[in-house]
């Protein structure tokens, strides 16, 4: 029971509407198929441009915050700057770290600014950076709670630093603390 062109043309002559409806159907099937990949890339497509028409619908709608935000922005870079030191300015730089310790009771054995513009942890130059970091090495002795309030004054002082090493050592005359700080700086 082979089906030949002649019988295939009789069958469709004789049931029109089935024919057509099952060549509907194939085609349909065929289109559905390869249209099923767009939907996820569709919907991926739907999302990234819902998110970026919110986003600037949200800009149109919030103009008159901007120069507030600016302001806040603005006055917060200038409060960050401030804060930075100047490496060049080495006596004024130095004269941070006596005052604190003038005012905790330790004493610096070693004080010494060894580089601007050099990250201690990298090693590397920072060409065109905003700031830089100014890395110091001290050591620092005197009593346990003494250390701590250095510490403490440290911590809260009107520079911005980073701690990159610290070690001590207890003797007889007190607690030695030997540090390697980085303060922020303008280029």
């Amino acid at each position: 029971m082979s089906l030949d062109n002649k019988a295939l043309l009789a069958l469709v002559k004789k049931n029109p509407v089935l024919s057509a409806c099952s060549l509907i159907s194939l085609i349909l099937f065929v289109v559905i198929y390869m249209r099923s990949g767009l939907g996820s890339e569709l919907r991926a497509e739907l999302d990234q441009k819902s998110a970026e028409g919110k986003r600037y619908h949200a800009n149109l709608a919030n103009p008159a915050q901007l120069p507030s935000e600016l302001a806040v922005v603005t006055e917060a870079n200038r409060i960050v700057r401030e804060r930075a030191i100047n490496p060049s300015d080495l006596a004024k730089n130095l004269q941070y770290f006596y005052r604190i310790e003038a005012e905790t009771g330790v004493k610096f054995t070693d004080l010494r600014q060894v580089g601007a513009g050099i990250s201690s942890s990298t090693g590397t130059k920072h060409a065109g950076a905003v700031y830089v970091a100014v890395n110091y090495t001290m050591s620092v002795s005197g009593d346990f709670p003494k250390i701590i309030i250095f510490l403490k004054n440290l911590e809260q002082g009107t520079r911005f630093y980073r701690l990159n090493s610290m070690t001590t050592s207890v003797t007889g005359a007190g607690t030695t603390l030997v540090l390697n700080v980085d303060l922020l700086g303008r280029p």
